[in-house]
């Protein structure tokens, strides 16, 4: 691969440098990760790039194909391990960058303050439950408070990548439970056997599958699975309850209604509901909106972003 080189350190790590259309006028996003500028795609955007310079230096690039899928061309060497370091108000997190054939990488910066919030949210002690958990960011800042999780994902992949970021995180001891499962299916076997919880955190797909071929679609179950993990909140459940989407026909208002009509049989009825657009901003302070968030409950905090 040559000699390791790597992007200049003048850029915050982790960040969104710049995106827009390329010459061809697909989006693509340009970011700063691990040391690494990093070219992947951006679906739908139509803005226009504001440093067209930046891009060439771009260590690793997607190029992808007819069918939405691709690879990765790595033009010089980079870190071995990759990982990006975050800092939260109860620790720093540490997550790989795994690049994918579908152009993901792993970690979703747009939902950095997120975990920032559930960081301060959660209370020490507390059971929270982490569903469509991922790479386990979410899992991990409620870890790093103290919070015990049981942190769901139906993919067997992205539970041993959840378990490398605990590692490297340095809360591979912390009391999190590890289940490859579908989320429907899991959360309805919990409310049979009577397990209860603080708080619960959902980032649901637009579609996807469960271990055994059980099918999700965000349209026809989030609304019913919402109800459900509503009736698994404790009597005395005080949050944290934060539920994102990165899907068009979720946005924000519709987000923070479905919540608002999951949690009014719950002791959290009564609490603020925050919502908003899962934004992240480039180097010139541009937003790029990539979904909503609504969220509820946990600890009172100052100076947390929202």
């Amino acid at each position: 691969m040559g000699m390791n080189v790597f992007a200049p350190r003048k850029f915050p790590d982790p960040a969104l440098v710049d995106f827009g259309l390329d010459r061809t006028g697909h989006g693509r996003r340009l970011e700063h990760l691990g040391g690494v500028l990093v070219d992947r795609p951006l679906p739908a955007t139509r803005a226009v790039q504001r440093q067209p310079d930046l891009w060439p230096a771009a260590t690793v690039v997607f190029q992808g194909s007819s069918s939405g899928r691709g690879a990765w061309k790595i033009r010089h060497a980079v870190p071995e391990p990759w990982t990006v370091d975050l800092q939260l108000c109860c620790g720093m997190l540490r997550l790989a960058v795994r690049p994918a054939p579908s152009g993901q990488i792993g970690l979703f910066l747009e939902q950095l303050p997120q975990w920032r919030w559930l960081g301060a949210a959660a209370a020490a002690g507390s059971r929270v439950l982490s569903l469509f958990a991922h790479s386990a960011a979410a899992t991990l800042a409620l870890a790093a408070a103290g919070s015990e999780v049981v942190h769901v994902d139906s993919s067997r992949q992205s539970l041993q990548l959840a378990r490398e970021n605990a590692a490297a995180s340095g809360l591979a001891a912390s009391p999190i439970r590890w289940v490859c499962e579908d989320a429907r299916r899991f959360v309805d076997r919990e409310f049979r056997r009577g397990n209860r919880y603080d708080g619960v955190v959902l980032d649901p797909p637009s579609w996807g599958h469960g271990p055994k071929g059980e099918a999700f679609s965000i349209d026809r179950h989030l609304e019913a699975l919402l109800v459900q993990c509503g009736e698994l909140l404790a009597a005395d459940a005080c949050g944290p309850v934060l539920l994102s989407a990165h899907s068009p026909s979720w946005p924000t208002e519709r987000l923070r209604a479905t919540l608002s009509a999951a949690l009014a049989p719950t002791s959290l009825a009564e609490a603020a509901i925050a919502s908003g657009e899962l934004t992240c901003p480039d180097l010139t302070g541009r937003p790029l909106p990539l979904g909503g968030f609504a969220r509820a409950g946990g600890l009172p905090q100052t100076g947390v972003a929202p």
